[in-house]
């Protein structure tokens, strides 16, 4: 009978975490896992983090002459109007009279291997 609530729990936590959005602030940082959605109520706005269009980056376990780059594909969401947009890491966009400024992807590269789209998490702002 626990065993069974157990598993019961464990997939509504599951449920609940897959495409969740968070209230968010302009000018504030906000972190997302792909698919996150976070929701600027007072913009009616929303951004999701889509996933990665490049990961160039060198590996933190090697000597680079090139540090390489990410590129991060987001969704912007406004009035029922969806925009596709890619945004390099520690660089700005402006798009519909908002700037978006990527500050942090997360995990670093290691040469073992490419990183799993559901390991990467965006740290990003926006601001008006």
């Amino acid at each position: 009978m626990i065993r069974n609530w157990c598993v019961s729990l464990l997939i509504a936590v599951a449920l609940a975490a897959c495409g969740r959005g968070g209230a968010a602030t302009l000018n504030e940082p906000i972190q997302l896992a792909p698919g996150e959605w976070a929701n600027f109520e007072s913009e009616n706005l929303e951004v999701k983090f889509v996933g990665i269009d490049e990961d160039s980056r060198c590996p933190n376990d090697v000597t680079c002459v090139w540090a390489g780059e990410v590129v991060v594909r987001l969704t912007l969401r406004r009035d029922s109007r969806n925009k596709e947009v890619s945004v390099k890491e520690t660089q700005s966009l402006a798009v519909d009279g908002y700037t978006i400024d990527i500050l942090q992807v997360l995990p670093a590269r290691a040469s073992s291997g490419p990183v799993a789209l559901a390991d990467y998490r965006v740290t990003l702002k926006i601001t008006r």
